[in-house]
């Protein structure tokens, strides 16, 4: 065998792990991804619907309570009496 014989096998050897190399690397980048995804994709334990959002219009005052407390304003009224009748608005969500 000479110099160049066992420099020609040297180099098949240092190409194959190269590749070895890669591929294994190759591999693992690929694992990684997939499992990356599982855990994306994966219920953490939120088997329960989120709240909604609350209404942004509330109380629009269509019940016939609604309509008889907004008959009865004065605007004459105090400020206590119109204190009183916000209370009351409130309290029966109109």
């Amino acid at each position: 065998m000479t110099i160049e014989d066992v420099a020609d096998k040297l180099e098949a050897k240092s190409d194959a792990v190269n590749r070895i190399v890669k591929t294994v690397a190759a591999g693992a980048v690929a694992l990684i991804t997939a499992v990356g995804g599982l855990f994306a994709l994966w219920p953490f334990g939120d088997d329960e619907a989120p709240e909604p959002p609350p209404a942004l219009i509330q109380g629009t005052g269509y019940t016939p309570q609604c309509s008889q407390l907004y008959n009865t304003i004065e605007h004459t009224w105090t400020e206590q009496q119109w204190s009183v009748w916000e209370k009351l608005k409130r309290d029966m969500d109109c």
